[in-house]
Protein backbone atom coordinates (compact mmCIF):
# COMPACT_ATOMS: atom_id res chain seq x y z
CA UNK A 1 0.00 0.00 0.00
CA UNK A 2 0.89 3.45 -0.89
CA UNK A 3 1.75 5.97 2.06
CA UNK A 4 -1.09 8.72 1.78
CA UNK A 5 1.18 10.74 4.00
CA UNK A 6 3.69 10.68 1.30
CA UNK A 7 1.64 11.71 -1.42
CA UNK A 8 0.26 14.60 0.79
CA UNK A 9 3.41 15.72 1.42
CA UNK A 10 4.79 15.77 -2.14
CA UNK A 11 2.13 17.33 -2.76
CA UNK A 12 2.29 20.34 -0.25
CA UNK A 13 5.83 20.49 -1.31
CA UNK A 14 5.20 20.18 -5.09
CA UNK A 15 7.45 23.11 -6.13
CA UNK A 16 10.56 22.21 -3.69
CA UNK A 17 10.32 18.66 -5.29
CA UNK A 18 9.69 19.49 -8.82
CA UNK A 19 12.93 21.75 -8.12
CA UNK A 20 14.63 18.82 -6.67
CA UNK A 21 13.85 16.28 -10.12
CA UNK A 22 14.86 18.91 -12.41
CA UNK A 23 18.19 19.30 -11.15
CA UNK A 24 18.44 15.54 -10.48
CA UNK A 25 17.49 14.73 -14.23
CA UNK A 26 19.65 17.95 -15.67
CA UNK A 27 23.03 15.98 -13.76
CA UNK A 28 21.93 12.71 -15.42
CA UNK A 29 21.35 14.02 -18.91
CA UNK A 30 24.76 16.10 -18.71
CA UNK A 31 26.52 13.52 -16.82
CA UNK A 32 25.12 11.16 -19.89
CA UNK A 33 26.47 12.99 -22.66
CA UNK A 34 30.06 12.98 -21.04
CA UNK A 35 29.40 9.43 -20.73
CA UNK A 36 28.68 8.39 -24.23
CA UNK A 37 31.61 10.17 -25.41
CA UNK A 38 34.17 7.82 -23.17
CA UNK A 39 31.98 4.93 -24.25
CA UNK A 40 32.56 5.23 -28.08
CA UNK A 41 36.44 5.89 -26.91
CA UNK A 42 36.12 2.51 -25.43
CA UNK A 43 36.98 3.26 -21.77
CA UNK A 44 36.22 1.39 -19.20
CA UNK A 45 34.62 3.85 -17.06
CA UNK A 46 31.87 5.14 -19.52
CA UNK A 47 27.67 6.01 -19.45
CA UNK A 48 26.57 4.36 -16.03
CA UNK A 49 29.72 5.20 -14.01
CA UNK A 50 29.38 9.00 -14.95
CA UNK A 51 25.88 9.00 -14.47
CA UNK A 52 26.51 7.63 -11.28
CA UNK A 53 29.35 9.92 -9.79
CA UNK A 54 27.22 12.75 -11.26
CA UNK A 55 23.92 12.01 -10.06
CA UNK A 56 25.31 11.35 -6.55
CA UNK A 57 27.73 14.21 -6.81
CA UNK A 58 23.55 16.47 -7.13
CA UNK A 59 22.16 14.32 -4.41
CA UNK A 60 24.95 14.68 -1.88
CA UNK A 61 24.49 19.19 -2.47
CA UNK A 62 21.56 18.47 -2.66
CA UNK A 63 21.43 17.01 1.47
CA UNK A 64 24.07 19.49 2.13
CA UNK A 65 21.63 22.14 0.86
CA UNK A 66 17.87 20.98 2.15
CA UNK A 67 18.68 17.48 4.21
CA UNK A 68 20.92 19.10 7.10
CA UNK A 69 19.52 22.84 8.41
CA UNK A 70 20.13 23.50 11.64
CA UNK A 71 17.32 24.34 13.51
CA UNK A 72 17.42 26.71 17.03
CA UNK A 73 16.41 24.62 19.54
CA UNK A 74 16.74 24.61 23.71
CA UNK A 75 20.36 24.48 24.24
CA UNK A 76 21.70 24.02 20.86
CA UNK A 77 21.83 26.59 17.74
CA UNK A 78 23.89 25.49 14.95
CA UNK A 79 24.37 26.74 11.22
CA UNK A 80 23.47 25.31 7.37
CA UNK A 81 26.90 24.65 5.57
CA UNK A 82 26.88 23.10 2.57
CA UNK A 83 29.99 23.76 1.57
CA UNK A 84 31.30 20.61 3.95
CA UNK A 85 29.91 18.16 2.09
CA UNK A 86 30.89 19.70 -1.30
CA UNK A 87 34.58 19.53 0.35
CA UNK A 88 34.18 15.78 0.82
CA UNK A 89 32.72 15.14 -2.87
CA UNK A 90 35.82 16.79 -4.20
CA UNK A 91 38.19 14.49 -2.33
CA UNK A 92 36.08 11.54 -2.95
CA UNK A 93 35.92 11.65 -6.15
CA UNK A 94 39.24 10.79 -6.21
CA UNK A 95 39.16 7.55 -5.02
CA UNK A 96 36.89 6.51 -7.99
CA UNK A 97 39.47 8.95 -10.39
CA UNK A 98 42.14 7.04 -9.10
CA UNK A 99 40.67 3.75 -9.86
CA UNK A 100 40.73 4.46 -13.80
CA UNK A 101 44.42 5.11 -14.19
CA UNK A 102 46.58 2.34 -14.76
CA UNK A 103 50.14 1.93 -16.31
CA UNK A 104 51.65 0.05 -18.62
CA UNK A 105 55.33 -0.23 -19.25
CA UNK A 106 56.47 3.41 -20.00
CA UNK A 107 52.46 4.61 -21.30
CA UNK A 108 49.81 6.04 -18.62
CA UNK A 109 46.61 5.63 -19.74
CA UNK A 110 43.20 6.89 -17.97
CA UNK A 111 44.15 10.24 -16.85
CA UNK A 112 41.49 12.19 -19.41
CA UNK A 113 38.64 9.62 -17.82
CA UNK A 114 40.03 10.08 -14.24
CA UNK A 115 39.96 13.83 -15.16
CA UNK A 116 36.05 13.60 -17.05
CA UNK A 117 34.46 11.86 -14.16
CA UNK A 118 36.20 14.76 -11.72
CA UNK A 119 34.51 16.97 -13.99
CA UNK A 120 31.21 15.41 -14.06
CA UNK A 121 31.21 15.52 -10.27
CA UNK A 122 31.74 19.48 -10.57
CA UNK A 123 28.50 19.25 -12.98
CA UNK A 124 26.32 17.65 -10.76
CA UNK A 125 27.15 19.74 -7.90
CA UNK A 126 26.31 22.47 -9.95
CA UNK A 127 23.17 20.94 -10.83
CA UNK A 128 22.27 20.29 -7.00
CA UNK A 129 22.75 23.89 -6.21
CA UNK A 130 20.95 25.13 -9.54
CA UNK A 131 23.64 26.96 -11.37
CA UNK A 132 22.06 25.55 -14.57
CA UNK A 133 23.89 27.80 -16.69
CA UNK A 134 27.39 26.39 -14.91
CA UNK A 135 26.79 22.66 -15.40
CA UNK A 136 25.66 23.27 -19.45
CA UNK A 137 28.61 25.36 -19.91
CA UNK A 138 30.54 23.00 -18.07
CA UNK A 139 29.89 19.88 -19.89
CA UNK A 140 30.13 21.71 -23.41
CA UNK A 141 33.60 22.91 -22.70
CA UNK A 142 34.94 18.89 -21.74
CA UNK A 143 32.98 17.58 -24.74
CA UNK A 144 34.63 20.34 -26.81
CA UNK A 145 38.03 19.49 -24.84
CA UNK A 146 37.05 15.39 -25.17
CA UNK A 147 35.91 15.11 -29.03
CA UNK A 148 37.63 18.64 -30.36
CA UNK A 149 41.04 18.96 -29.03
CA UNK A 150 41.70 15.14 -29.28
CA UNK A 151 41.24 15.61 -33.28
CA UNK A 152 43.70 18.65 -32.79
CA UNK A 153 46.00 16.50 -30.74
CA UNK A 154 45.82 13.55 -33.71
CA UNK A 155 45.98 16.06 -36.82
CA UNK A 156 48.23 18.44 -35.72
CA UNK A 157 50.44 17.46 -32.69
CA UNK A 158 50.53 13.72 -32.47
CA UNK A 159 52.58 13.30 -35.92
CA UNK A 160 54.81 15.79 -34.51
CA UNK A 161 55.32 14.53 -30.76
CA UNK A 162 55.57 11.42 -31.95
CA UNK A 163 59.19 11.41 -33.65
CA UNK A 164 60.60 12.70 -30.76
CA UNK A 165 62.16 9.54 -29.05
CA UNK A 166 64.48 9.11 -25.88
CA UNK A 167 68.31 8.10 -26.72
CA UNK A 168 70.73 6.98 -24.09
CA UNK A 169 74.33 8.09 -25.68
CA UNK A 170 77.28 6.65 -24.10
CA UNK A 171 80.97 8.09 -25.19
CA UNK A 172 84.64 7.40 -24.64
CA UNK A 173 87.23 9.66 -25.26
CA UNK A 174 90.73 10.86 -23.64
CA UNK A 175 90.62 13.24 -20.96
CA UNK A 176 92.03 16.31 -22.89
CA UNK A 177 89.44 16.24 -25.31
CA UNK A 178 86.13 16.31 -22.52
CA UNK A 179 85.71 19.87 -23.17
CA UNK A 180 85.56 19.41 -27.33
CA UNK A 181 82.63 16.44 -26.78
CA UNK A 182 81.19 18.38 -24.45
CA UNK A 183 80.49 21.25 -26.64
CA UNK A 184 79.32 18.85 -29.60
CA UNK A 185 76.38 17.27 -26.91
CA UNK A 186 75.84 21.00 -26.36
CA UNK A 187 75.62 22.01 -29.65
CA UNK A 188 73.26 19.20 -31.08
CA UNK A 189 71.54 18.33 -27.92
CA UNK A 190 68.98 21.13 -26.20
CA UNK A 191 66.78 18.79 -24.16
CA UNK A 192 69.18 16.49 -21.93
CA UNK A 193 67.25 14.30 -18.96
CA UNK A 194 70.56 12.59 -17.53
CA UNK A 195 73.94 13.62 -17.66
CA UNK A 196 76.51 11.46 -16.28
CA UNK A 197 80.43 12.20 -16.08
CA UNK A 198 83.28 9.56 -14.83
CA UNK A 199 86.77 8.76 -15.12
CA UNK A 200 87.38 5.18 -16.29
CA UNK A 201 89.95 2.50 -15.14
CA UNK A 202 91.84 2.30 -18.73
CA UNK A 203 92.12 6.63 -18.06
CA UNK A 204 89.31 7.12 -19.99
CA UNK A 205 87.09 10.05 -19.91
CA UNK A 206 83.52 8.65 -19.75
CA UNK A 207 79.95 10.51 -20.60
CA UNK A 208 77.11 9.16 -20.04
CA UNK A 209 73.99 10.77 -21.30
CA UNK A 210 70.34 10.68 -22.02
CA UNK A 211 68.75 13.33 -24.45
CA UNK A 212 65.28 13.71 -25.93
CA UNK A 213 65.30 14.45 -30.20
CA UNK A 214 64.24 14.16 -32.94
CA UNK A 215 67.38 12.77 -34.26
CA UNK A 216 67.54 9.17 -35.49
CA UNK A 217 69.65 6.87 -33.72
CA UNK A 218 71.95 6.85 -37.67
CA UNK A 219 72.53 10.48 -37.63
CA UNK A 220 73.58 10.95 -33.79
CA UNK A 221 76.07 7.82 -34.78
CA UNK A 222 77.33 9.64 -37.45
CA UNK A 223 77.81 13.29 -35.09
CA UNK A 224 80.45 11.74 -32.64
CA UNK A 225 81.33 9.08 -35.22
CA UNK A 226 83.05 11.28 -37.46
CA UNK A 227 85.09 13.32 -34.96
CA UNK A 228 88.73 12.05 -34.72
CA UNK A 229 88.62 12.47 -31.07
CA UNK A 230 86.34 10.24 -29.61
CA UNK A 231 87.10 6.57 -29.39
CA UNK A 232 84.11 4.79 -28.30
CA UNK A 233 80.47 5.57 -28.81
CA UNK A 234 76.77 3.41 -28.02
CA UNK A 235 73.61 5.23 -29.37
CA UNK A 236 70.43 3.14 -27.97
CA UNK A 237 66.43 4.09 -28.10
CA UNK A 238 65.07 3.68 -24.37
CA UNK A 239 61.35 3.83 -24.28
CA UNK A 240 61.55 5.92 -21.14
Amino acid sequence: MFDNNLFSEIYQNSEFYTTIILRMSLAIFLAALLGTEREFSGKVAGLRTHILVCAGACVFTLLSIYGFKMHITEGFSGVNDPARIGAQIITGIGFIGAGTIMRNGSNILGITTAATLWMAAAIGMACGCGMFSIAVFATLSTLFVLILIRQFEKKFLSDYLKKYRNIKINISCDIENADCVNKIIDTNFKSISKFEKKIGTDNQFVIKLTVTTRKNLVTINNIFKETPYINKIEVQEVSD
